[in-house]
């Protein structure tokens, strides 16, 4: 297993995994563009991560640094087959060792309720539920609606 920077050629085998994970959906949606993956490798204050197994992409991680010591942790997906296999801790023991060479010492991670067991992989991992929040919805385009009420 490999774990390395992600790259542009990569961002096809990312979308594909990441449209895969029920976790990662927003409102109903899929979980990013392809356009989106690719601004994200280009920022500087960006960690992206990518677990590489025979040639293929098994795993990936994506955060922003807001601020000097301060870090928001996006997106962590684990091919379901191979998931409980380590793949995701190997994923954040590099990531933590990134951001502590940037000086980050603070990561924050936003998770749905609903997914139980993403919720135990956090806490299994040191993290602290702090606060609930509410996410809101507002469609500007009732058009883009499809028959569930969703775009």
């Amino acid at each position: 297993m490999k774990i390395r920077h992600a790259k542009k050629e990569d961002v096809g085998e990312i979308y594909q995994l990441g449209e895969k994970v029920d976790e990662l959906r927003f409102s109903g949606k899929h979980f990013h563009e392809k356009f989106e993956l690719v601004g994200f490798l280009k920022g500087k204050d960006n960690v992206f991560l990518v677990a590489e197994e025979n040639g293929f992409i098994v795993g990936f991680i994506y955060a922003r640094i807001i601020s000097k010591d301060w870090c928001m942790l996006d997106n962590l997906v684990v091919n379901k087959k191979i998931r409980g296999n380590g793949v995701g801790s190997l994923l954040l023991e590099e990531f933590y060792r990134v951001l502590r060479k940037r000086g980050v010492d603070y990561v924050q991670v936003l998770e749905e309720i609903h997914h139980r067991k993403t919720r135990k992989f956090w806490h299994d991992k040191g993290f602290k539920e702090e606060k609930v929040f509410i996410w809101a919805d507002k469609v500007l385009s009732p058009s883009k609606l499809n028959h569930k009420g969703r775009i």
